[in-house]
């Protein structure tokens, strides 16, 4: 890799940045605790054609009308890169890696989370928005599975991000793009690899939050994420992803299948990053709700539920 790109590398890592931005014409910029700061390397063709050429090629990239690219590297550690081109300029946006995976309670988040994942399997989501956290906790999760499960964990992202290794079980690690064409397909090949669990990167539409319903009726532990906010915009979200036809038939498949819904908010404090959660269980009575579709009440029943260990978020948006 160019020493110009390994120096804004490194400068993000040493500025602890979440986010690097770089457009060709202009000075780098950098995520730092939820705030953009300029640095002080203006980026030109050139810094830009090395940083794409070193890229792309492994991922047949082609010449002409450059398209978004998703992908990872590591250069002195792992990045998640995103290129791009505006007005006819090359851009990219790197996301720095960390170099572990914390613990669920490392992040601000319950240790009973992977527990829980592990004995009642089913379907666990992590709901967010772009920025919130939904692929690190994932990723812990995922390890800490690993850790202490004799299982075959097969996860399907876009891109690999986070290395998994595991103590006791085994991960299969599936790029979209280069080992499956879409996560349904990824979702109903992992069916025939042995699972024990399968974790998707993003349930993005119907075919997929279909495939994923499939995978866990047939007893596979299934955790996913959804760009989402909340237990019910998302449940209001996944059917409205449904034909009408079918709603009554998803919601009954949604509330036997449920394990868990994590909803997560990253919010940036004085004090540093503090991670904001609301955690519904599926116990018996938020089961009857949604079949029922009563997904207005759900709110009421995570109030209701904390003694059993839900959650409100903490701030109200």
């Amino acid at each position: 890799m160019d020493r110009r790109v390994e120096a804004v590398l490194n400068a993000a890592r040493t500025g602890e940045a979440t986010d690097i931005i770089l457009k060709e014409g202009e000075i780098a910029s950098y995520r730092i605790n939820g705030r953009l700061e300029a640095g002080d390397v203006e980026i030109d063709s050139s810094f830009m054609d090395e940083l794409f050429r070193n890229l792309t090629p492994a991922s047949g990239y082609h010449a002409g009308p450059l398209p978004s690219l998703d992908l990872a590297f590591e250069c002195r550690g792992r990045y998640r890169a995103n290129l791009f081109t505006a007005e006819g300029r090359k851009c990219a946006v790197l996301r720095v890696i960390k170099e572990r995976v914390g613990r669920l309670e490392e992040l601000g988040l319950p240790g009973m989370l992977a527990d829980r994942i592990a004995e009642r399997k089913g379907l666990s989501l992590i709901v967010g928005r772009t920025g919130s956290g939904k692929s690190t906790t994932l990723a812990s999760i995922t390890q800490e599975i690993l850790s202490r499960e004799d299982a075959h964990v097969v996860t399907l992202e876009d891109p690999v991000e986070f290395r998994m290794q595991g103590k006791r079980g085994t991960a299969t690690q599936r790029e979209l793009g280069r080992d499956f064409s879409s996560f349904e397909d990824g979702i109903y090949q992992a069916l025939r690899q042995s699972p024990d669990f399968i974790v998707i990167g993003e349930i993005r539409n119907l075919s997929s939050l279909r495939a994923a319903l499939t995978a866990a009726e047939a007893g596979h532990g299934i955790i996913g994420t959804i760009h989402s906010s909340g237990a019910s915009r998302t449940l209001t979200r996944m059917l409205a992803m449904v034909p009408e036809s079918e709603k009554e038939f998803a919601r009954f498949q949604i509330s036997s299948v449920l394990n868990l819904m994590l909803s997560q908010r990253l919010e940036y404090r004085e004090s540093g990053p503090f991670l904001d959660y609301e955690l519904l269980l599926n116990v018996p009575s938020v089961e009857n709700t949604i079949r029922e579709g009563r997904i207005n009440q759900l709110d009421n029943l995570i109030f209701l539920g904390e003694k059993l260990g839900m959650k409100r978020f903490s701030t109200i948006t």
